[in-house]
């Protein structure tokens, strides 16, 4: 089974493959006896629910990467997490490394010039910095070692208007250049010579991090299973309803998406 948002029409048809229903039955039993209640339309369904098997479900989504190299290096190494973006000889690493700066990552170091600075995210977690280099030192801080996961969206209906332009280079370019000026010219020369890819891929629930599925309100039901299922008919419900434009996936911190969970490549 795929659990897909990227499309309305997807949602729609997930919510109807997992409840295994026809289109008829399904809105006789929301539209009609339910009256459009879909918390009620769960609870009369809990145990159809409670019994379907997600331990193989296909979680689907999209990555946004302004690319140099037309992903020849994703096609080759997956989708990589930011630690192992810059522990391997990619191009991210080579470039930033061309200015002079080496990320030390397992000993929490970055290097400049042969000056050492610190970059240890529990140091500066829970202090207040008045803006300068101690807050942006925070800031790259946070990115590796809090979240630096591979994220990307399970829905987006407008990419171009995402604040960080993470179509035209990595958004961490931006973060390091408030540190470090020459990252600057960089972060211009990526933007002047990327071509912007979605990247769709699957993930299995195993290699996405659980606070993806938390719901707003308390889950009456807390067995884990459930509280997903809850949280993926809820909001595919909503997106077949054309109610949600926005949802994102938070890969585990560990995790990398290897080539064959990518499926396409869509140059945007």
């Amino acid at each position: 089974m795929e659990f897909d948002l990227r499309t309305c029409d997807a949602a729609y048809y997930f919510v109807l493959n997992f409840m295994n229903m026809s289109p008829e039955e399904y809105i006789a039993e929301l539209n009609i006896i339910c009256e459009n209640d879909f918390e009620l339309f769960m609870d009369r369904n809990f145990e159809r629910i409670k019994n379907v098997d997600i331990s193989d479900i296909k979680v689907l989504a999209f990555h946004i990467v302004g690319s140099l190299d037309d992903c020849n290096e994703i096609k080759s190494t997956g989708l990589m997490n930011l630690q192992e973006v810059l522990k391997r000889k990619t191009i991210l690493a080579s470039l930033i490394k061309k200015q002079d700066i080496i990320f030390n990552i397992d000993n929490k170091i970055v290097s400049y010039g042969g000056r050492e600075v610190d970059i240890d995210y529990e140091k500066y977690r829970g202090k207040y910095f008045s803006y300068g280099i101690d807050e942006n030192l925070k800031s790259v801080a946070h990115r590796l070692y809090y979240d630096y996961c591979v994220n990307g969206f399970l829905i987006n209906d407008n990419i171009f208007g995402y604040t960080s332009r993470i179509h035209e280079r990595p958004e961490f370019l931006m973060t390091l250049s408030k540190i470090f000026p020459e990252v600057k010219s960089v972060e211009d020369y990526w933007i002047e010579n990327s071509v912007s890819y979605r990247i769709d891929f699957y993930a299995n629930l195993d290699q996405i991090h659980r606070f993806n599925f938390e719901l707003d309100e308390h889950c009456e039901r807390p067995d884990d299973d459930i509280q997903v299922k809850k949280w993926m008919l809820t909001h595919a419900n909503e997106r077949a309803n054309n109610a949600l434009s926005e949802q994102y996936i938070y890969i585990n911190d560990d995790c990398i998406i290897p080539p064959h969970q990518i499926i396409s490549y869509t140059r945007i």
